[in-house]
């Protein structure tokens, strides 16, 4: 019975704060770091899944091998414009 109620407890506690910010409904000052790092976080994740593609079909000699080195160009460019607005386009 304990168990249970401590688990409920926890539960609640983890969760409460949670609604608290999603009600205050306004954005914070850390919103625009929070997105690029969750938008570069995705990116690269993603990259790391093309790269090994990548690798393994051209290892293989698939015929498709060509397909996944275009999406992982794409990906390239794509964490190039997400890291544009900090370092600039030289960067």
């Amino acid at each position: 019975m304990f168990k249970k109620f401590t688990a409920v407890a926890l539960g609640a506690a983890l969760v409460v704060p949670s609604f608290a910010q999603a009600a205050d409904g306004g954005e914070s000052q850390f919103s625009g770091a929070s997105d690029l790092r969750a938008d570069l976080d995705h990116l690269l994740s993603e990259h790391f899944v093309l790269a090994v593609s990548s690798m393994q079909k051209a290892y293989d000699e698939s015929p498709d091998w060509e397909e996944v080195e275009w999406a992982l160009d794409e990906n390239v460019q794509d964490m190039g414009t997400a890291l544009e607005p900090l370092y600039g386009e030289e960067g």
